[in-house]
C-alpha cells in the first residue's frame, strides 16, 4: 500500500513539474515612448503563456502613466474596446461589460511594478491583438499582436 502511494505522489509531482516546465515566459516591459518592447509574439494553439510585464517609467505617478497588458479576443475591435474603456479607469480601463473580450490581463502598473500572468494560448489560429488600455496608449500605438500558427 505504501508503494502505491509513493508511486502516485511521483506520478503526481511529474505532472505538475511537467505542466510548470511546459510554460514559455515572455518578458514584455512598458516605456513612456508607449510602446510595449515586445509587439509580436509568436506560439502555438494550446501553449501555455506566461507574461511578464514590467513597467519603466521616468513618471511615478501612477494617475499620470502606467501600463497594462490585455489580450483580446480574435476579432475584437480593439479602437472600440479602449473607447468604452475610458470610463471605467477604477476598472483598469476595461470596461466591465466588455470583460468576455478578454482572453487574459495584467494589472495597471506604474513604474518599477511587475505582474506576471499565465494563460493557455487559444485553439484557433490566427491574429489576437493585444493592447495598453490606459488613456491614449492604443492610439499612441502601445499595442501589439499574439500570432497563433
Amino acid at each position: 500500500m505504501k508503494q502505491l502511494k509513493k508511486s502516485t505522489l511521483v506520478l503526481l509531482l511529474l505532472f505538475f513539474a511537467a505542466n510548470t516546465w511546459a510554460q514559455r515566459e515572455i518578458k514584455i516591459e512598458g516605456h513612456d515612448n508607449l510602446r510595449f518592447t515586445v509587439e509580436t509574439i509568436k506560439a502555438s494553439p494550446g501553449e501555455q503563456l506566461k507574461i511578464t510585464l514590467k513597467t519603466v517609467s521616468n513618471i511615478d505617478d501612477k494617475s499620470m502613466m502606467a501600463h497594462n497588458w490585455v489580450l483580446l479576443k480574435k476579432g475584437t475591435d480593439g479602437m472600440n474596446f479602449i473607447t468604452k474603456g475610458l470610463q471605467h479607469e477604477d476598472n483598469d480601463f476595461i470596461d466591465p461589460a466588455l470583460k468576455g473580450q478578454v482572453i487574459a490581463h495584467t494589472k495597471m502598473l506604474s513604474d518599477g511594478e511587475t505582474d506576471s500572468i499565465v494563460f493557455k494560448v487559444p485553439e484557433e489560429k490566427g491574429t489576437y491583438e493585444y493592447v495598453c488600455t490606459f488613456r491614449a496608449h492604443y492610439q499612441a500605438g502601445m499595442k501589439g499582436h499574439l500570432i497563433v500558427e
